[in-house]
C-alpha cells in the first residue's frame, strides 16, 4: 500500500509540474449542396490505310495512316500497342518472322504526310508499344498517325512468303487538363 501511495504521489507531482491546461474543442458547419460530374473519355479510331497486301522484300518498307479523334470531355494521353498478331506460310517460326519486322509510329499533321524514313516510335511487330505518352488529344480534336512497317535488310531466307496480319490497339487515358 505504501507503495501505490508513493507512485500516486510521483505521478501527481510529474502532472503538477507540467502546469497549463487542457482543452478539446470542436466545431462543425454546413455547406450548400454541389453537383459533381464525370467527363467522359471516348476515342474513335480510323481503319489503318495503306499497309493492304503490299509484298515486303528485304530492307524495303510500307506505310499507312489512321486517325484518333477524341469525342470525349477530357484530354487522353494515347498509346499504341500490337495486341495480336498471327504469322502464316513461313519457313521458320511466328518469333524469327516478327522479329525481322519492325514498326515505326510516328504523328503527322495529315495523312498525306505519311512516307517512309519518318522518326517515331519504333519497336520489334511482335512487340511493339508506345508507351502511354505519344500524345495528347484534346477533347474534340483529332490527330493522325503514319505507320510504317519494315523488313529487315538481313531478314533470313527463312521469312521469305511469310504472311503477318497483325492488330495495333489504341487506347486513351484522361490526364490532368
Amino acid at each position: 500500500m505504501g507503495a501505490t501511495l508513493v507512485l500516486v504521489a510521483g505521478v501527481a507531482a510529474a502532472l503538477a509540474g507540467t502546469g497549463g491546461t487542457y482543452a478539446l474543442l470542436t466545431d462543425s458547419a454546413g455547406t450548400a449542396g454541389a453537383t459533381v460530374r464525370s467527363g467522359t473519355a471516348t476515342l474513335t479510331v480510323s481503319q489503318l490505310s495503306g499497309t493492304g497486301a503490299t509484298v515486303l522484300g528485304p530492307g524495303s518498307s510500307t506505310v499507312g495512316s489512321f486517325a484518333v479523334r477524341n469525342t470525349g470531355t477530357v484530354p487522353l494521353a494515347i498509346r499504341v500497342a500490337t495486341t495480336a498478331s498471327r504469322v502464316s506460310s513461313a519457313g521458320t517460326t511466328a518469333a524469327v518472322v516478327l522479329g525481322a519486322q519492325r514498326v515505326t509510329l510516328a504523328p503527322v499533321t495529315s495523312s498525306r504526310a505519311c512516307r517512309a524514313g519518318l522518326r517515331g516510335t519504333s519497336g520489334a511487330l511482335g512487340t511493339f508499344d508506345t508507351g502511354s505518352g505519344l500524345l495528347t488529344v484534346s477533347p474534340g480534336a483529332s490527330s493522325t498517325a503514319c505507320v510504317e512497317v519494315a523488313l529487315a535488310g538481313d531478314a533470313p531466307q527463312s521469312v521469305t512468303g511469310a504472311v503477318t496480319d497483325f492488330t495495333l490497339t489504341v487506347t486513351g487515358t484522361q490526364v490532368a487538363p
